[in-house]
């Protein structure tokens, strides 16, 4: 059944809306762009919907990471009982300091990446605190193997770093220096203000499907 304009003005008596203004019709057929992609009100909610949902998908990779660098940074830099360098010249296993300094910087690199890309000012501003915690200790970094490239991420050079003793990265990654310190507490920053961004663009989302649902069941031309 094709629907026409005056079955679209009855409905639109029925549910209040002024007949004098554009029709549902006009919503749904615009093409005063001269385009049959042109972007109607449903196109512009949908459209929401699709944003907020790759936003919301971009501040969960950053809270995982954030939260994956806090979570080795207060490994690494633990003290007394919780010593991650004592416990591991305890057991003589080197190759657990590889692997947790080796993950340490993948997540710091994805980290500062989602921070970079991000339009967020504060976003951007804790990759720059990120940047200055590893370039404030760049020469003990390069001195175990980790140099840092142009757009600040970490590169290891695997041979250097196991070539290096325990106590020299224990110098770097330990209680006895401030990288890891530093890092805890600004992942810790960005996982809380990652989370709060998915709080956010999960509102929208909702927003624009409840929005979308309300229009659907205004506009039931058959019921």
């Amino acid at each position: 059944m094709r629907i026409t304009t005056h079955m679209l003005n009855e409905t639109a008596k029925r549910t209040g809306i002024p007949i004098n203004q554009n029709t549902l019709l006009d919503y749904i057929n615009d093409d005063s762009s001269g385009s049959s992609s042109s972007n109607t009100l449903l196109d512009a909610l949908d459209g929401n919907k699709k944003v907020s949902s790759a936003m919301t998908q971009n501040y969960k990779k950053l809270e995982k990471s954030a939260n994956s660098l806090k979570d080795l940074s207060e490994k690494l830099s633990g003290k007394g009982d919780e010593s991650f360098f004592d416990k591991i010249k305890e057991s003589g296993s080197s190759d657990e300091v590889y692997k947790t300094v080796e993950s340490y910087v993948n997540n710091y690199n994805t980290t500062l990446k989602e921070l970079n890309k991000s339009s967020s000012m504060l976003n951007q501003y804790y990759g720059q605190m990120l940047e200055e915690a590893a370039q404030e200790n760049s020469e003990q970094l390069e001195k175990i193997g980790i140099t840092i490239g142009k757009g600040g991420e970490l590169s290891i050079d695997q041979e250097k770093l196991k070539a290096s003793s325990i106590e020299d990265i224990e110098k770097v990654f330990g209680a006895s220096g401030d990288l890891t310190s530093k890092t805890a507490f600004i992942a810790g920053k960005v996982s809380d203000n990652a989370l709060a961004g998915i709080q956010s663009a999960s509102n929208q989302y909702d927003g624009s499907g409840n929005i979308y649902s309300q229009l659907a069941s205004r506009y039931d031309f058959w019921g």
